[in-house]
């Protein structure tokens, strides 16, 4: 029989009281639906929840995307120079390229709220780590350096910068699971991240824009809405709403009424990406523009702007 000294027991229930209210203290920070926010992302890391489960893909705790899948290397033209955008949020790569044309307005979307918390964490990183370090934590293959993968020591330098909110999140993920856990969980999607193509679609990554985009954030505010694209409502004017590929995940006579809706409020265009039959595509959304990227992937616009190919 085991004989625990009161003493030591007594110190074990007052660790256990502090690790409670410093649980309930972080929960309170938050607050609302990011409490809730907070205990699925946990669950998620720990592999508690069953996302397969789920009769529709996106809600409001939806996994992340790590990376865009876009080419957003042949279409510069589109997400350059726009001084007015409203953007879906996903991976947070789209925006980030687009804010290296410093937009004096900045409305980033999504039907969950992941996706925020993740890309304020790639924004914070941008503000404190170098070029190589950042692709280090966000795209290198971590799965082969395991061991000496220094994610505490980064997300040290990037807890100062975050909002509250944002590092309220995240601490509470780094204080019971490691980087490696985290980015490998349900919590982000599965997809392979290849170092070389990322490099290739995302202009910000460059050498010289990586730091140019450290300073554009600095003075770039960004309001955040958590929205289903079929409830969204908008009363401002773009010149650039960038959707990416929403289309395939909702009901297409809803997405495509939401679409000439905004079409009928700006002066900008809307940008519809898809990967696969662009024939049957063109033939629905009838009298847009398009352009073919590859074999595999259409984009589709439509506004008033005009476009330039290149």
């Amino acid at each position: 029989m085991v004989i625990i000294d009161k003493r030591i027991m007594n110190i074990i229930l007052f660790l256990l009281l502090v690790y409670f209210l410093a649980l309930c203290y972080n929960k309170r920070r938050l607050g609302g639906n990011s409490m809730d926010a907070l205990d699925e992302a946990q669950n998620l890391v720990r592999g508690k929840h069953n996302v397969f489960k789920k009769s529709y893909p996106f809600d409001q705790t939806s996994f992340v995307y790590k990376k865009t899948n876009e080419r957003l290397q042949d279409i510069p033209d589109i997400l350059e120079n726009k001084k007015r955008v409203l953007c879906v949020i996903g991976s947070g790569d789209q925006l980030l390229n687009i804010l290296l044309s410093k937009p004096d307005k900045v409305d980033a979307f999504d039907i969950s709220v992941f996706p925020r918390y993740f890309l304020e964490l790639k924004i914070a990183a941008i503000k404190t780590l170098s070029r190589e370090e950042y692709i280090s934590f966000f795209i290198d293959d971590i799965d082969h350096r395991k061991e000496d993968y220094y994610d505490d020591l980064f997300f040290e330098r990037i807890a100062p910068v975050l909002g509250e909110e944002e590092r309220t999140f995240w601490q509470y993920l780094f204080d019971f699971n490691d980087w490696y856990d985290i980015y490998n969980s349900m919590l982000f999607s599965s997809e392979p991240v290849i170092k070389s193509y990322a490099l290739t679609q995302n202009k910000y990554l460059g050498e010289e824009e990586y730091y140019k985009l450290r300073e554009i954030l600095k003075k770039t505010k960004i309001k955040y809405i958590t929205s289903d694209i079929l409830e969204l409502d908008i009363d401002e004017e773009y010149d650039l709403i960038y959707l990416s590929n929403i289309v395939q995940y909702v009901d297409k006579e809803s997405y495509k009424k939401k679409v000439e809706d905004f079409a009928s409020k700006v002066k900008g265009i809307i940008v519809t990406y898809l990967f696969s039959k662009p024939d049957a595509a063109l033939e629905f959304f009838e009298g847009a523009t398009s352009r073919n990227l590859d074999t595999n992937s259409l984009i589709i616009h439509q506004g008033k702007q005009f476009i330039k190919r290149k």
